[in-house]
């Protein structure tokens, strides 16, 4: 069969990987290039993982595919200083191992996505059709097809308005609530060591910040930080004024940091619209057999990248089981 993917993140990676050897998969992704929310931002000598900060691995496929892509140390374990504050206090973040990619956060993702026919710079307004004759029509007015099946791995409301009308997904995707998250990057000449690496504050409009330049294979003569904020607040401000928003997180993480962080000669604000799921659908992926639509994603099983990793294959077993 001929499928197309929309979406070259992780789910989109894992789902064509599995497909690949047995199908004509083509992926797309509005994006200028692949990982999704797994991405790294660029700015002169700084970079920043200012989307998923690393991974866990429970799964044994999971493992096998991060091992596999690892032999070129694209992913390795995150051995960081992690403190948790509650109410004014801080102890340790305890946990599962932390696992980035290396690198960069993109390196895992770009390590999945070689060999794969990749179409990234494209937009795509809808997809019409049916089963077998299934076409992709992008925002420039350009179609590609027919397609025998279309795996959409969006985040679930831009699933919504790429799906037909009367589509029986659009129910599930009704439920589905996603959080919208800021994301600030601060650069700094030299490095400092508030004596942490990552910090978790949930009860603050920031709710991480972590030391970028403290993961392996990083610049650690310069500090990168990279600032979360909470998903209610995000929700809250979502159009609040940009300018307003980062001085509100400048001036939380800076308390947080011990020093004055407003005069870094780098500072950039990014908005994650739908940025973490709350729940989940109960499936690892979705399916309407009588369109070939399918749905996959870290929202159908609640967030994570191990999350999208297991949907997006889930997906593409359910092709190869008809």
């Amino acid at each position: 069969m001929k499928i197309a993917i929309i979406g070259a993140g992780m789910a989109g990676l894992a789902t064509a990987r599995r497909l690949g050897d047995a199908h004509e998969v083509v992926l797309f992704d509005k994006s200028r290039g692949v990982g999704g929310r797994m991405s790294t931002r660029y700015a002169g000598e700084y970079e920043f993982d200012h989307g998923a900060q690393y991974f866990t691995i429970t799964d044994p496929a999971f493992r096998e595919a991060v091992a596999t892509a690892g032999q070129d140390a694209s992913a390795v374990l995150w051995d960081s200083r992690g403190f948790y504050m509650k109410a004014g206090r801080a102890g340790p973040d305890t946990g599962r191992p932390r696992w980035v990619g290396a690198p960069r956060m993109n390196s895992l993702p770009k390590a999945l996505a070689a060999g794969l026919d990749i179409r990234l710079g494209r937009r795509i307004a809808s997809v019409q059709g049916s089963a077998g004759a299934l076409q992709l029509q992008f925002e420039d007015g350009a179609t590609e097809g027919p397609f025998d099946r279309v795996i959409c791995t969006a985040p679930a409301p831009q699933a919504a308005a790429l799906l037909p009308d009367g589509s029986p997904l659009q129910a599930d995707l009704a439920r589905v609530r996603m959080h919208a998250c800021f994301a600030l990057m601060v650069g700094w000449p030299e490095p400092f060591d508030p004596d942490w690496d990552t910090l978790r504050a949930p009860d603050l409009p920031v709710s991480w910040i972590a030391r970028n330049q403290a993961k392996p294979g990083r610049n650690a003569d310069i500090s990168s930080l990279v600032v979360h904020a909470a998903p209610d607040w995000s929700d809250a401000h979502v159009e609040s004024d940009r300018d307003h928003v980062r001085a509100l997180m400048l001036d939380t993480a800076s308390t947080l940091c011990g020093r004055a962080l407003d005069g870094a000669p780098h500072i950039d604000l990014h908005r994650w619209l739908y940025a973490y799921a709350e729940g989940g659908v109960g499936r690892d992926c979705l399916s309407d057999d009588a369109s070939g639509i399918l749905l996959a994603g870290d929202w159908c099983l609640g967030g994570r990248v191990e999350g999208a990793f297991l949907s997006g294959r889930a997906a593409a077993r359910r092709v190869l089981q008809g």
